[in-house]
């Protein structure tokens, strides 16, 4: 089924006649001059929500229109930490081991730095380099370790990295920090800083015979961990401050039983206030009425009333905002390929780590979840022989990140890869397969599949009413929706604990899942026993779970079977193909 014909088949028998890499996923090789191999750019932002990409113009025309856009790209761990670990390692959270954004499930400590991306371009001949973010916790234990396989580095140090002034990077080795958070600079403001950091390197190693390996990752439009005044620096030993990984900071506003908001960044000074104007979404979805579908820790979120949806839109409109200078770095960066004559012979990526909820099924702000508003978010590529303006309609995610960028560089992974290169749906987008997609994070990210009680037993059975209050024998991460601690949603239930300040917050344990994505169904096994099954082609929004209709019996049966198999997966095994899933019945 969908199955394109087998001309690429061609191209991979090639590439193993001339002994080319055996990535995840086979396809020719990339090189695009006689004795050379192309560059790699890859843009990553922070919390960008699929929606979002209607004002960063500049990017659509010159990334999205010169390449191919892909439609159904989904982070395998809709969480900071864990997605960015999954783009370097290649790997699902089940088997790299970062699960969360902090100890004792996850955090940078978790990932195997030696055996990530940059590790093996730099040694298939690449000039790497980083700058901006990098998994939550970097910099903790010490701020002036370089990871390794990075020959120039940039990264910014822990809880300065969610400052859009007075943040800290470690400059190959060297602290730095670039102003004041209480400042707002227009010279200093952060994404101006990577964007021009990113240019200069582009504009040095073009004149090298190397080709390069540029990771650039800016924050916006995360909100900021530290409000204007406090302390920016922390030197080596120091213990850290909130960081963006579940510690707390301040929060957008709302009375003690009323929802909180996580609050926009600031944007670069020449754009506040030029989205102020823009109207909030609301899709179905947005404060949903009727949640009776819903596990629990969702049906219990109060209503979304005036005073939080006008915080909602606030957000928003700000986060949106943030992104303006995004779109003008993602310009700047290729105005400087262009004028070094590398813009031909360089493959440009351009994605985020997560998507964000605003009101959606009742969550103010936030992640974390599967459901379409953080669980899907924009991918874009150009580059030698893509088609220019293409869309892929292939179930495809963050795992595949890492086997791309190898496939185009010749680099040779020293370890499994769990996704595929992307490159043969670039070529032909109209190319498809039947390989579902895996979401999964805290406890559900193992290699057991949920649904076992401790002791033995059966899952749910098919048709039966959600287990929302049964254990599963594993708890979830502690941390809730949105990991930004106060500018979190207030945990529900007894979840929830409550601070001094009379909100409630945290301990989402009920959320952690895993689930499977299809052609048609998105099926989610929460570990408290909670289930959804949305049929999307009938419900794009996500309103109206079918995991309780026995109209889906056999739809949800077949979904656990496979939902089990990928759970354990490890390298090819992720990437099998599965039978169609069946309709449901009449």
């Amino acid at each position: 089924m969908r199955r394109s014909p087998a001309r690429p088949v061609l191209a991979c028998l090639l590439g193993l006649l001339l002994l080319l890499p055996a990535t995840a996923g086979c396809s020719a090789g990339a090189d695009t001059k006689e004795g050379g191999k192309p560059n790699v750019l890859m843009v990553m932002t922070d919390d960008q929500w699929l929606e979002s990409m209607r004002t960063m113009s500049r990017t659509r025309e010159l990334v999205g229109d010169k390449g191919v856009t892909f439609d159904r790209y989904h982070p395998s761990t809709p969480l900071c930490c864990p997605s960015r670990s999954t783009y370097l390692s290649g790997q699902f959270a089940h088997n790299n081991g970062v699960r969360h954004n902090k100890a004792p499930q996850g955090g940078y400590d978790k990932l195997n730095e030696k055996k990530t991306l940059p590790v093996w371009m730099q040694k298939a001949g690449y000039v790497t380099s980083h700058i901006g973010k990098y998994p939550n916790g970097y910099g903790d234990k010490d701020p002036e370790h370089v990871p390794p396989g990075w020959d120039e580095w940039r990264g910014s140090v822990s809880g300065s990295t969610y400052r859009m002034w007075g943040y800290q990077l470690n400059e190959n080795g060297k602290l730095r920090t670039y102003g004041k958070p209480d400042e707002e600079d227009p010279e200093l403001y952060q994404t101006d800083v990577y964007r021009d950091k990113g240019a200069d390197f582009i504009e040095r190693k073009a004149k090298e015979d190397k080709p390069f390996f540029l990771s650039l990752a800016f924050l916006a439009p995360h909100s900021e961990g530290k409000k204007a005044g406090e302390k920016p620096d922390r030197k080596a030993g120091e213990k850290r401050a909130g960081d963006g990984s579940g510690k707390p900071e301040d929060a957008g506003g709302g009375n003690r039983g009323q929802p909180n908001v996580g609050e926009a960044p600031r944007p670069a000074p020449r754009h506040k206030g030029d989205l102020a104007g823009e109207k909030l979404p609301r899709d179905p979805a947005y404060g949903e009425d009727d949640m009776r579908d819903k596990p629990a820790f969702l049906r219990e979120r109060p209503d979304l009333d005036a005073g939080t949806t006008e915080r909602i839109t606030e957000s928003y409109r700000g986060r949106l905002e943030s992104l303006l200078a995004v779109d003008e770095a993602v310009e700047k960066l290729m105005d400087t390929l262009e004028k070094t004559g590398q813009l031909d012979n360089t493959y440009v990526l351009f994605t985020s780590d997560n998507g964000f909820f605003f009101g959606e099924h009742r969550v103010p702000t936030g992640k974390f979840l599967a459901h379409g508003a953080s669980g899907q978010v924009p991918m874009l590529m150009r580059g030698p022989g893509l088609d220019a303006g293409g869309h892929s309609k292939e179930l495809t995610g963050n795992a595949d990140l890492a086997a791309t960028i190898a496939d185009i560089g010749g680099a040779d992974p020293d370890l499994p890869l769990d996704g595929r290169s992307l490159l043969p749906y670039g070529r032909d987008p109209g190319r498809r397969s039947d390989r579902p997609v895996l979401q999964e994070i805290a406890e559900g990210a193992r290699r057991t599949p949920v649904g076992t009680p401790a002791g033995g037993g059966s899952s749910p059975s098919a048709g039966a009413p959600p287990r929302d209050d049964v254990s599963a024998g594993r708890a979830a991460g502690a941390g809730d929706l949105d990991q930004d601690g106060e500018a979190s949603p207030p945990a529900a239930g007894k979840d929830g604990k409550e601070g001094k300040d009379g909100k409630r917050r945290g301990g989402q344990k009920s959320a952690a899942y895993e689930a499977i994505r299809t052609d048609r169904y998105l099926y989610i096994r929460y570990v408290r026993g909670g289930r959804e099954l949305y049929d999307l082609a009938e419900d794009p929004h996500e309103l109206t779970s079918r995991h309780g209709d026995p109209a889906y019996g056999k739809v949800r049966t077949f979904l656990d079977g496979r939902l089990d198999e990928l759970q354990g997966c490890a390298g090819a095994e992720c990437r099998k193909e599965i039978p169609e899933a069946p309709a449901p019945e009449e």
